[in-house]
């Protein structure tokens, strides 16, 4: 079968079997993303637009196994005690397990009217908590920092309540051949479906122009791929992690 590379992820299939890190299932992942927007195929935009993504048993996403296997196989969160974590629009597969090993993990989102969730999930709106300063050693905001019109008010947020020496992970969708598109006067669903092709976002976060926005807040932030070293669990070969570190 022919490789059809949309947004710069291969849609027909991985070159590795596919094996789900959440569930166990072997086999082919299902398709999933959108592919009638030409702006993500222009812009070779990465996390986003049509691709062999979804595992047909669980239903995970190629960027939810991508935080699970970071967080469980490079930091081992599992093996300390006590972590307190923020989980902003949360990923079922992904807030069940972060749940059954922390009793300091609390889920949000401001959309909970508009949402189907698993388990609990309080109003959070990540622009302005009620969270103390330096409470939460991990916060996870898996692809929504772009759909916040006030990228950069969330993010300071973001670093009031992380702890120092807490981690961040801040996935968006990235262009690597463009500087970030943006637009003030789009407004509706469909207009930013037509410029950033989805709904709901705002941007679409030029790779070095997103790690300046980061550090200009006051995040360290590493930026490195975990994909080759884990290649049978359906991941983008092309997402880089965005682990942003308070100092």
């Amino acid at each position: 079968m022919e490789n059809l590379l949309l947004g710069n992820v291969i849609e027909s299939g991985n070159i590795s079997p596919f094996s789900c890190p959440f569930c166990g299932y072997n086999g082919s992942l299902d398709l999933m993303g959108a592919d009638r927007f030409p702006v993500l195929r222009t812009l070779q935009v990465i996390g986003a637009g049509r691709r062999a993504a979804r595992c047909p048993k669980c239903k995970s996403s190629d960027k939810e196994r991508l935080v699970y296997i970071y967080l469980k196989e490079v930091e081992k969160i599992e093996k300390t005690k006590g972590l307190s974590m923020l989980h902003i629009a949360p990923e079922s597969n992904l807030q069940i397990w972060l749940q059954s090993i922390s009793d300091k993990y609390i889920a949000g989102d401001a959309f909970l009217q508009n949402q189907k969730f698993i388990g609990k999930v309080q109003f959070v709106d990540i622009r302005q908590t009620e969270f103390c300063n330096n409470q939460f050693d991990y916060i996870i905001c898996n692809h929504v920092i772009c759909d916040i019109k006030e990228d950069k008010t969330a993010l300071m947020e973001i670093l009031r309540i992380l702890k120092t020496g807490g981690k961040a992970i801040l996935q968006v969708p990235i262009t690597k051949i463009s500087k970030t598109v943006e637009y003030p006067n789009v407004y509706t669903k469909e207009e930013r479906e037509v410029v950033y092709g989805y709904g709901y976002h705002e941007r679409i976060y030029n790779d070095k122009e997103y790690v300046k926005l980061l550090t200009s807040v006051g995040f360290v932030v590493d930026v490195y791929n975990i994909s080759a070293r884990y290649n049978k669990n359906g991941l983008n070969p092309l997402e880089d992690l965005y682990i942003c570190k308070k100092k």
